[in-house]
């Protein structure tokens, strides 16, 4: 017995000898290097979190760009194993659970995730999906929790912007590009992924829009589980600030409109269009469009360049306002005094006009675009003077918008002027800007000659709408006086009531403006080409008190539309029709503005076509006939008799047979298209065709009364209305 109790004393003895050196050999030792597992294990990791990146709205508050996130979804297969055998379940049911789950709150199906889950090793983590919405996984991850499933693993994959209005601004917008995602072999984790502005607002306000990063501190199991863990620290990511714009999607839209609709009826390759608030310097609307912006994706459109602030042009006969103002502010003129501008030698330079003017007032060089009578004033301004006043305007630096890809424009200093320079400047040749220069330089003749700071952005606001940063109206300089700007103003005006643009005058609201037709200049020379122009209209309106500048150019029209008149000042007409047309527009009251412009449909059903025709011309009416060619009595008519209707708004006739035997027959022809011709051309294309004109104004016609293709009677009477 007592040997028996010795001998188990010794074991027990050596067993626990031995155990005590296994524990030392374990703790101290470590030859298994289980150290670094447990600080893995209990050593807190950190998990990046990624900011949302802010959004971008209208004036209003519409959504223009929004982000949505997307996360990795994965099934760690082990764990589902582990609770099937657990729940005496077979694994199968229990990935036919999961996917049920899955499929209800995702756009996957059932039968997609249930082949992700079979395949290869069933012992690993298998990706399900990294296309999760945020607001799918919070639901997957609700109905995971509330029916105990195991095996859910997510985290963030990417991001998305959502550009709500597809084209609308698009080159405003500008895009974004994936800086960095996937696996980062140098620190051995997951890389910080970030979109990064490529062009636009985007890149403009990339620090703004992008926010900062958060992290929080993890612990993982072996089976790389999250452990529920005391005092671990986190920081909350902060999302980027939304950015409000001073854009009104509702006038951006009627722009570009009016700027597609322009690019094809004057095959135009480039087209650009300002409006800005002349009193705040806040834009409106900043459009840009090409003839292949129609066609193409929406995300090449938007890494194209922004045109209204990077393409230059020279301004042309737009530069002669701002010349004449220098004059006016410094006193150099005389409203009454007239001016010699007949053919002018000027050094070994001959300037000429397209017609002798004579002697004329300044209102009348501004009013005929008088090149030798803005070459004289000049002259009596000086180059020094003259190159101040124009650094002053802003010309040859970028303005204070700064956006990206935004140009200086071209302007010589005064050290590299030469012999040929005044005169060229004074008549917008020698100098090439951007179209928010040229209406940033108008928004000072319209607001009595403050040069404000042209603003693009409203605020920054949080994402409950509170304004974390406002931005107000600033003036950079005061460039001329009241007095000045007055005075200038009424000599735009005059442009439209009797000038270069008269036919865009319109009834019911003053504007003012000036056209501008400017030759390219052949790259790599100092000569210009003799058959590529740039047409600009730079106007405000109403002159009295001007809420809007409106700015706008086509590069390149085709030949008959290179003209100032032909093309831009028709759109600037448009775009401010559609803009006092807008039901919450307070320039001009709709009802005040309807009744001005409307007439009353006068009865025309059983009139001769000859006698409907000359009451709709009579009215101003624009018109069209249809019917067969054994036709000459009117017996519809659309609007029916008594509508109250735009007189611009185009009237249609159906013509059918007459019983009266004197009432002759219409011939099988149907109305040219005079708009954009010559007066001789016209006359003539309508002598081919028996009309009889009636013609108002000289130089280019701008609008016939019976439409092209309608079909007329020999010797049907059409009003012709012409301008330079």
């Amino acid at each position: 017995m007592k040997t028996r109790f010795w001998f188990l004393m010794v074991i027990f003895c050596l067993v626990s000898l031995a155990w005590a050196a296994y524990l030392f050999s374990i703790q101290i030792l470590d030859p298994f290097n289980f150290s670094g597992a447990r600080r893995v294990r209990y050593v807190p990791g950190k998990e990046i979190l990624v900011p949302r990146r802010g959004a971008i709205l209208d004036a209003k508050g519409n959504l223009l760009v929004s982000s949505v996130s997307y996360y990795q979804m994965d099934i760690d297969r082990a764990a589902v194993s582990s609770w099937a055998k657990r729940k005496n379940m077979a694994v199968d049911d229990a990935f036919n659970k999961l996917a049920e789950v899955i499929a209800a709150h995702t756009n996957l199906n059932s039968e997609a995730v249930l082949k992700r889950l079979n395949l290869g090793n069933k012992n690993t983590s298998i990706q399900i999906s990294n296309k999760v919405s945020e607001a799918e996984l919070d639901k997957v991850i609700k109905d995971f929790k509330a029916k105990d499933l195991p095996g859910l693993i997510h985290s963030f994959a990417s991001m998305k912007r959502i550009y709500s209005k597809e084209k609308l601004a698009a080159r405003l917008m500008g895009s974004v590009r994936e800086v960095s995602d996937g696996f980062d072999i140098d620190t051995n984790s997951k890389s910080l992924y970030k979109l990064a502005g490529n062009c636009g607002v985007e890149a403009t306000y990339d620090k703004v829009l992008s926010g900062d990063y958060g992290w929080r501190e993890i612990v993982l199991d072996a089976n790389h589980q999250r452990v529920p863990y005391p005092n671990l620290h986190e920081k909350k990511p902060k999302n980027g600030e939304n950015i409000w714009l001073t854009i009104d999607s509702n006038i951006q839209e009627i722009v570009e409109n009016a700027l597609y609709e322009g690019l094809e009826k004057y095959s135009a390759s480039n087209a650009g269009a300002v409006v800005m608030d002349p009193k705040t310097g806040r834009i409106l609307a900043l459009a840009g469009v090409s003839l292949d912006d129609k066609t193409d994706d929406a995300g090449i459109v938007r890494v194209k360049s922004n045109i209204p602030v990077s393409f230059m042009f020279e301004p042309g006969s737009t530069m002669k306002p701002l010349t004449m103002l220098s004059a006016l502010e410094n006193k150099l003129i005389r409203s009454n005094e007239l001016i010699a501008c007949g053919r002018y030698q000027a050094g070994r330079r001959v300037i000429s006009d397209t017609h002798d003017y004579g002697n004329i007032t300044p209102r009348d060089i501004i009013v005929k675009s008088s090149n030798v009578g803005i070459a004289r004033i000049a002259e009596r301004i000086g180059s020094v003077r003259l190159y101040e006043d124009f650094i002053s305007y802003g010309f040859g630096q970028k303005t204070a918008l700064n956006l990206f890809g935004e140009s200086s424009g071209i302007f010589a200093k005064l050290q590299n002027w030469d012999g040929y320079t005044l005169h060229s400047v004074a008549f917008g040749q020698a100098i090439s800007l951007t179209a928010v220069q040229l209406a940033t330089a108008y928004c000072a003749i319209a607001n009595g000659g403050k040069l404000m700071k042209p603003l693009i952005v409203d605020s920054y606001r949080d994402d409950k709408g509170g304004v974390l940063e406002q931005f107000e109206p600033t003036v950079l300089r005061n460039v001329s006086t009241k007095a000045a700007t007055d005075t200038m103003r009424s000599y735009l005006q005059g442009v439209v009531d009797y000038g270069t643009a008269k036919h865009i005058k319109m009834d019911y609201i003053r504007l003012g403006g000036k056209t501008g037709t400017a030759q390219k200049n052949v790259i790599g020379t100092k000569g210009y080409s003799s058959n590529k122009y740039n047409a600009v209209f730079a106007g405000m309106f109403p002159t009295e008190d001007p809420q809007m500048v409106i700015v706008v150019f086509y590069d390149e029209p085709a030949y008959g539309f290179h003209y100032g008149s032909t093309s831009s000042a028709p759109t600037f007409k448009k775009i401010v029709e559609n803009i006092l047309f807008m039901p919450d527009c307070q320039i001009l009251p709709y009802n005040e503005r309807l009744m001005k412009t409307s007439l009353s449909m006068p009865k025309l059903t059983g009139m001769s076509i000859y006698q409907a025709e000359n009451t709709l011309n009579r009215f101003g009416f624009l018109y069209k006939v249809e019917g067969p060619d054994s036709a000459s009595v009117v017996i519809d008519q659309f609007p029916k008799e008594g509508v109250t209707v735009d007189r611009n708004h185009p009237i249609t006739l159906k013509i059918g047979p007459s019983r009266n035997k004197n009432i002759p027959i219409i011939e099988a022809t149907g109305m040219p298209r005079l708009i954009g011709l010559s007066l001789r051309s016209a006359v003539n294309e309508a002598a081919k065709h028996g009309i009889a004109l009636k013609i108002n104004g000289s130089g280019i016609v701008r609008k016939q009364s019976i439409l092209p293709g309608s079909r007329i009677l020999k010797g049907s009477s059409c009003v012709l209305e012409a301008s330079l």
